[in-house]
């Protein structure tokens, strides 16, 4: 549409920013008094415009908050609350496009206490009344566990409020007490923090806490360590033993057959003995190797802490995390240069949310939707780099037991059904 008249309409929405959309005048017209801005009903914004407006001028209008409303909604622009529209109305698709109008969330959590176990509490955002909270939570600053959180309802002022829930478990409870700091994906401030402590307990004994909580997750990964050794260990048997038979067998056909053979067929039979007593390959490590590629399969044995046993079915297998989980490199000597995880399977998400660190070493994630329905998760370090663990923390999840009173106690996150490490030579 132009100027020309041809518009039944005397302004057009030309584009959205920062709380703000831009209006575009069709034609020349004198102000028609405030310019309201409403969704369903409701005000989000009010312009006004004085004096004559000319063709083409461009009017900004500020969006000062959204309120709770079903999606797909509309921002619709009148004189008056129930007056004729002015302009075309303004899509609202989604929560994406609210984010687009009043920038990132500023969620703060409300009434913490704990109940029976849980941490529950409130969050409140008074501008956007459109989020879909994720929320996680640092447990004494090491552990990261994922929250529950009931849908939000709407403020009567804009914005919205939801309730959330966190499980306490009892290994939470360190000497010194316990620290608990929530954010929400999204959005780079916490929402809030909770401490318990002891009487008279200060700034060292918190300290001691995140400490404890070190300490728990180093004996973790020892344990994943020496799963490792272990595992190298029987692969190295198993190669040594195959070897042994090999020999055996060999001397035991040679001793047989000499009586029977030429002497050319019994040196022959000799230089077959000293081949197989050659000393062994080293052992080939978990995984289906190819190139530059090895394919862990759930059955392997680089699943460590965190990991649920495999589950096996016709259609295929795969694994269930819990809220955090470890991955031993199959190739630590080599130079990684990322890891894709298939995933197959996700509780109470719509798509993977997690963080990796590769050893120590924070690593870019991203995020792609497969053909099959499902996600590759792609982990990459800042530059290809040997590297013997992976860290992953899941920011989504939940227990079935919990959530919908099943027999399933497990805490569960993301299932994959393969990993894929790439090395760079």
């Amino acid at each position: 549409m132009d100027g020309s008249g041809s518009s039944p309409f005397p302004f057009l929405m030309v584009g959205a920013g920062p709380h703000r959309l831009a209006l575009r005048a069709l034609r020349s017209l004198d102000a028609p008094g405030p310019l309201l801005l409403h969704c369903r009903g409701i005000e989000v914004g009010r312009l006004e415009p004085r004096g004559r407006i000319a063709a083409g001028t461009i009017l900004e209008l500020p969006v000062a908050r959204l309120p709770h409303v079903p999606l797909p909604a509309e921002l619709r622009l009148s004189a008056t609350p129930d007056g004729p529209d002015l302009a075309p109305p303004w899509p609202l698709a989604g929560a994406a496009a609210a984010l687009t109008l009043l920038g990132p969330p500023s969620v703060r959590a409300e009434d913490l206490y704990l109940d029976h176990g849980m941490l529950r509490g409130t969050g409140r955002e008074e501008r956007n009344g459109l989020i879909e909270p994720v929320l996680y939570a640092r447990i004494n600053g090491a552990t990261a566990r994922a929250v529950s959180v009931d849908p939000p309802v709407g403020l009567p002022e804009g914005g919205c409020a939801f309730r959330f829930a966190l499980p306490i478990l009892p290994a939470d409870l360190a000497e010194a007490g316990l620290t608990v700091e929530l954010h929400m994906v999204g959005q780079d401030t916490p929402l809030g923090h909770f401490a318990w402590t002891r009487a008279g307990a200060g700034a060292q004994d918190r300290r001691l806490a995140e400490l404890e909580a070190r300490l728990r997750q180093m004996e973790e990964e020892q344990s994943v360590l020496q799963r490792d050794l272990q595992e190298k260990l029987r692969r190295q048997v198993a190669v040594q033993q195959e070897r042994v038979n090999g020999f055996i067998a060999a001397a035991a056909t040679l001793l047989l057959d000499r009586l029977a053979t030429a002497p050319g067929a019994e040196q022959d039979a000799l230089r077959g003995l000293l081949a197989l007593t050659a000393p062994p390959q080293a052992a080939v490590p978990a995984g289906e190797a190819s190139g530059r590629q090895v394919r862990v399969a759930p059955e392997d044995g680089v699943f460590g802490a965190g990991w649920h046993m495999e589950e096996v079915y016709p259609s295929g297998s795969f694994r269930w995390m819990s809220p955090r989980g470890l991955v031993l490199n199959p190739a630590p000597e080599r130079l990684l240069a990322g890891v894709t995880l298939e995933v197959c399977h996700l509780y109470r998400a719509d798509a993977p949310a997690l963080t990796a660190t590769l050893d120590d070493a924070a690593a870019a994630v991203e995020v792609e939707a497969d053909e099959y329905g499902g996600f590759r998760v792609h982990i990459a370090p800042p530059a290809p780099r040997a590297v013997r663990l992976l860290r992953l923390v899941s920011l989504t999840g939940g227990s079935p037991s919990e959530d919908a009173g099943g027999t399933d106690r497990r805490v569960l996150s993301l299932a994959v059904s393969r990993v894929v490490f790439d090395y760079a030579g």
